[in-house]
């Protein structure tokens, strides 16, 4: 009975030493630490749609890939260009005559495509080659290019937790006490709002002589936020 009694206590020991380690060793604090950098927009998205109407479908395709193959080719030539189609549709056109079935007049066809970039210099061209070969203008927006978010975030990440650990060392010392243990630590970056001009991009669209606007990149702000949980030993404070 002895040595069932001795083992007993060996297989309860672990379970108690874990039920122990979830316990704090001395007062928690929440905390959250935030770095934040303004950058210059460095991309460029560029999107335009192209539409037809009729009542040859044939003739409707050809209109349509006519103007797409004349705008790839002027926009191939351009170096770091990225190009893409991102949708193409062919739909029927209806009218309602009164107190009769519905008719089909017409069919109509869009195909949309988007150009990104990071010369900016060269934009006011694209908007002139992508007009001016028969397609609309939809949106125009400055970002954050990718490459340069992450590089910022790295950076901004490390401030943010040398930071975190100013507030930490704070409050320790405002508890007296000489340490502090950082129990959890977690990081979020914000992703950029783009600028857009989705209005003068339509207004252009709609003016035949409409000549390219003048338009800034801007810039963007780029945030990372740390928040975590330390933990400082026990401290008995006197009462007065």
């Amino acid at each position: 009975m002895r040595y069932l009694l001795v083992l007993s206590l060996l297989f309860l020991n672990p379970a108690i030493a874990q039920a122990e380690g979830n316990q704090a060793n001395g007062t928690r604090i929440n905390l959250s630490a935030t770095a934040e950098a303004e950058l210059p927009n460095d991309e460029v998205v560029i999107s335009f749609r192209i539409e037809k109407e009729g009542k040859n479908t044939d003739e409707i395709r050809k209109h349509v890939n006519k103007i797409t193959g004349l705008i790839k080719k002027r926009l191939s030539s351009e170096k770091g260009l990225q190009y893409k189609t991102t949708s193409r549709n062919m739909q029927p056109v209806w009218q309602y005559p009164k107190n009769s079935p519905r008719l089909r007049s017409s069919w109509k066809m869009t195909q949309t495509g988007q150009i990104t970039s990071n010369n900016l210099d060269a934009v006011p061209n694209w908007l002139d080659a992508i007009e001016a070969e028969g397609a609309n203008l939809t949106n125009l927006q400055f970002r954050i290019s990718s490459a340069a978010s992450k590089k910022a975030q790295a950076q901004l990440r490390l401030d943010a937790i040398m930071s975190f650990r100013n507030k930490a060392a704070v409050a320790a010392k405002g508890l007296s006490a000489k340490s502090f243990r950082i129990i959890r630590l977690n990081a979020s970056g914000q992703t950029p709002q783009p600028v857009m001009y989705r209005a003068e991009m339509a207004m252009m669209a709609k003016s035949a002589d409409a000549s390219a606007p003048s338009l800034s990149a801007g810039e963007a702000s780029v945030r990372v936020t740390v928040n975590g949980e330390i933990e400082v030993p026990f401290t008995d404070f006197p009462v007065q």
